[in-house]
This record gives C-alpha cells, structure tokens and sequence, in this order.
C-alpha cells in the first residue's frame, strides 16, 4: 500500500492523480483516502484522463485573436520606420496590404501588448 501524501497545488493533484490512475487505482474514495484531496476533484479529473487521456489543460478555447502573430510582425517595421504613426494609418495599412478590416482600438490594443 502506498503511504498517505497531502498535496496542495492543483497541478500537483493532477499528476497525483495521474500517477495513481496508471498505478491501477481506479477508485476516486481510494485515492481520495491516501492522498488527501478533495473527492469532487478526482472524480474530475479521471472523467477527463478517460475522456481525453491526459490532464492537460485544452487549449484553444475562447475567441480567436483578429490580428495574427504575423500581422503583428508586420505591425513592427511600420512603428520602427514612423514611430510618429497613429492608430488610424495602421488600419489603413493592414487594410491595403494584409486585406485585414480591424478597428483602431483593437489596432491600440495589440500595440501595448
């Protein structure tokens, strides 16, 4: 039998967790009782271990960004050529050359990131 462990971040958790699934445990009240965390929270995370195999965080969920890597890429040499450039010449320009309809605000925005 494998001692009691008290874990407290949840990373940590999910690769407790983890390490007790590929042990054999499958039993969340049996891991809960050796390791101290939460039942709600093993649950969770063995639906998500069989459901997608992992206990990783899903990346890609929210809205998509409308100025890509590239077009803020471009966005640089135009700053560094005119650092006097304003928001609105940007839009004109990502209009004319990269076909890209954004607003002035979304164009400040990336700007400060």
């Amino acid at each position: 039998m494998t001692p009691k462990v008290k874990h407290n971040h949840l990373s940590t958790h999910r690769s407790v967790i983890l390490h007790y699934y590929n042990l054999g445990h499958r039993c969340a009240a049996g891991i809960a009782r050796q390791t101290k965390i939460p039942v709600r929270t093993i649950r969770y995370n063995l639906a998500k271990i069989r459901k997608e195999g992992s206990v990783e965080h899903r990346r890609g969920n929210g809205r998509p960004r409308k100025i890509t890597v590239k077009d803020s890429i471009a966005i640089g040499p135009w700053i560094r050529r005119n650092n006097e450039i304003t928001a609105e010449e940007i839009v004109e320009k990502l209009q004319l050359t990269k076909n890209l309809n954004v607003s002035r605000w979304t164009v400040r925005r990336e700007l400060h990131r």
